[in-house]
């Protein structure tokens, strides 16, 4: 892996580019009928464009994600995609996680996202606001009030009083209404509550999309090659060593068929950069995307990782693989559908040391 030594456009113009955007079509046509499936509801190879994230990890074919958890070990496939057990991400993990889908939103797609959600207030912004009920019942026993009842009916009680009590909770709900009446929508499966149709993001999630949407203006080379090109471009191709179905959505695939995958991160720090990309397989990521764009026609001259720490710092840095870890990573590629295939197959997704007894240093 290297960082990125020279400017974005200085590419190899030896092959002619694919024109991949004038084959593709959108993912659903004017009536609304799925452009990606035939009359049986089989999948149809081809470049899909706005397909909704929901759909695209629907689809019944295997994803660069799949293949990542398939090499950690069958075992670890069949729990991931298979097995049906759910585990629940706690509030940190949730709240990670999501700063970096928004903070991708804003980079790649930020027309319309301010009509979209609205930034949810926290307790650092009201410092002077009573927030526990041991808080506003303090608050009831200076004004001689009752103290008794449900926390919300005390609020109630105070706020009949002097409608200008600071009280946390009436704070945080005023901050949502300002935006609008409460509703419920259903967002990619999921029903959520809106205010004047807007979605609330954490504030702390809300910041965090921000500073990444910042930092990747701020680098020159990275705000430059999200450009000439488009968001979010899915691709169906059947592999045919395997006869597997393959799906991969590019994060940005540009018109001169360079792709980039924005990853945010601990540290952009290239020695860091570079162990998280092992440990996460972006390199089996970028052999596996590459491939499936080619069973399309598309030979992907360039594949940038845009990483964007903003935990601890807040920058942007650009990498790409040295051709020695791109063709390892293409060999393992192949390795791997090749075993995939047969676990399918068979339907055994044992451990590739079951029946065997290691030793141990």
């Amino acid at each position: 892996m290297t960082a990125m030594p020279q400017p974005y456009n200085q590419i190899s113009t030896s092959q002619e580019f694919s024109n991949w955007v004038e084959r593709a079509i959108q993912t659903f046509d004017e009536n609304g009928n799925p452009n990606y499936l035939d009359k049986q509801g089989e999948l149809i190879e081809g470049i899909y464009l706005n397909m909704p994230n929901d759909l695209y990890h629907s689809l019944p074919a295997l994803s660069s994600s799949g293949l990542k958890k398939f090499k950690e070990s069958p075992p670890h496939y069949y729990r991931e995609y298979l097995s049906g057990i759910t585990t629940k991400r706690t509030t940190q993990q949730k709240r990670t996680l999501d700063a970096g889908t928004y903070g991708h939103e804003l980079v790649l797609e930020p027309e319309g996202f301010f009509e979209r959600y609205f930034r949810e207030a926290l307790e650092i912004d009201f410092p002077n606001a009573l927030k526990t009920d041991a808080d506003i019942k303090e608050k009831l026993s200076e004004m001689g009030l009752k103290t008794s009842g449900s926390k919300q009916e005390k609020i109630q009680r105070l706020l009949e009083v002097d409608p200008e009590i600071p009280v946390l909770d009436n704070l945080m709900e005023m901050n949502r209404l300002k935006h609008g009446n409460p509703n419920e929508a259903v967002i990619e499966g999921e029903t959520v509550k809106t205010y004047g149709g807007k979605v609330g993001i954490d504030g702390q999630v809300w910041d965090a999309a921000l500073r990444i949407a910042q930092s990747v203006k701020n680098e020159v080379q990275a705000d430059a090659f999200i450009r000439n090109g488009m968001p979010e471009v899915a691709i169906i191709s059947r592999c045919p060593i395997t006869g597997m179905m393959l799906k991969v959505k590019f994060d940005w695939l540009r018109f001169d068929d360079q792709a980039g995958d924005v990853k945010t991160t601990r540290s952009a720090m290239p020695d860091d950069f570079s162990r998280q990309m092992k440990k996460l397989s972006y390199d089996l990521q970028q052999a596996f995307y590459c491939y499936v764009a080619e069973l399309a026609g598309i030979c992907i001259r360039r594949f940038v990782f845009i990483a964007v720490e903003y935990q601890t710092a807040d920058f942007c840095q650009l990498f790409c693989l040295k051709q020695k870890r791109k063709a390892n990573a293409e060999r393992k590629r192949d390795e791997l559908l090749q075993e995939f295939s047969e676990c399918k197959r068979t339907n055994v997704w044992n451990s590739r040391f079951s029946g065997s007894m290691i030793e141990l240093e």
